[in-house]
């Protein structure tokens, strides 16, 4: 039987994300090669709890994987086992109480000051009303490129001015995890928006257009990465500038239930994991007085 593509189509039929579905089908696809190496064998149908406790040895090591990606893969294997639960072939098995806790405070990237202001002058020195559009949705609302690249048309609610019942905002409405959302915008997010609404010539229901039709996302991550040479400043990812969105919230004192439902994560344990930290130059600062 082809475990991984009744599985990849088994997460298709239930409208995961495409990124949710590369990601589990890569794992599983490495624990199944794992356990053709470990058994001397092709699989069976089955995982044990023996599988997933010696797959994450595996992992943690041999391959000395990380605590996050070790648990990412483990989310993996669950997702896997339930589908072959559904298939009658498996048990239900422990496998979260496999879960490794992370005992490493997780630094993200965001954009210093200085290099917001260089970027940000790089992309409108080039006047692409396009491109600063999405430099302002991402910078400004926070969205992940693959919300970004979904918005239609009809997702747009344009006002000409902000107020507490008449406001701008874009819809959300496959967000992760299939949440829906809105996500006010801006004096600078809503008027770069204008401004490229005016001039987009297109008979696509997708906002965000390139020479061959909608922007895919590694197109999106090609601009932000072009403006950061003509900027000066190290390449990013567009997940970056959500990164400095969020870390912006957090420091301006908004509530953090007010920052994840703006994120839309999960919870508000999604936002204090990611943005609540102590940085990494804090920690190196502190141990140096000790000299």
């Amino acid at each position: 039987m082809d475990w991984i593509t009744e599985y990849e189509n088994t997460l298709k039929s239930a409208y995961k994300s495409p990124n949710t579905i590369n990601g589990f089908v890569s794992d599983v696809q490495q624990f199944l090669e794992w356990f053709d190496i470990t058994y001397g064998k092709e699989f069976d149908g089955q995982v044990l709890e023996q599988d997933a406790r010696e797959f994450r040895n595996y992992l943690l090591n041999i391959l000395r994987r990380k605590p996050a990606t070790i648990n990412r893969k483990m989310a993996a294997l669950n997702s896997f086992n339930q589908f072959l639960i559904s298939k009658g072939t498996s048990k239900v098995i422990p496998i979260k109480g496999l879960l490794m806790a992370d005992s490493t405070e997780r630094e993200i990237k965001t954009l210093e000051r200085t290099e917001q202001n260089k970027l940000k002058r790089a992309i409108y020195t080039k006047c692409n009303k396009r491109d600063i559009a999405i430099y302002e949705l991402l910078y400004n609302c926070g969205i992940r490129v693959s919300e970004l690249i979904s918005l239609s048309i009809q997702d747009i609610h344009l006002t000409e001015r902000n107020g507490n019942t008449n406001y701008s905002y874009i819809i959300i409405r496959q967000g992760k995890g299939g949440k829906y959302r809105e996500c006010p915008l801006n004096a600078q997010a809503r008027s770069a928006l204008m401004d490229y609404l005016k001039i987009r010539i297109s008979s696509s229901d997708k906002v965000f257009i390139g020479q061959r039709g909608p922007l895919r996302r590694e197109a999106v991550d090609k601009i932000i990465k072009k403006y950061c040479d003509v900027a000066g400043i190290d390449n990013i990812s567009c997940h970056v500038l959500r990164h400095t969105f969020c870390s912006r919230l957090i420091q301006a004192g908004v509530p953090l239930p007010t920052v994840s439902r703006l994120a839309g994560h999960s919870s508000t344990e999604t936002t204090t994991r990611f943005y609540i930290h102590t940085p990494r130059a804090d920690k190196i600062a502190a141990v140096d007085k000790l000299l």
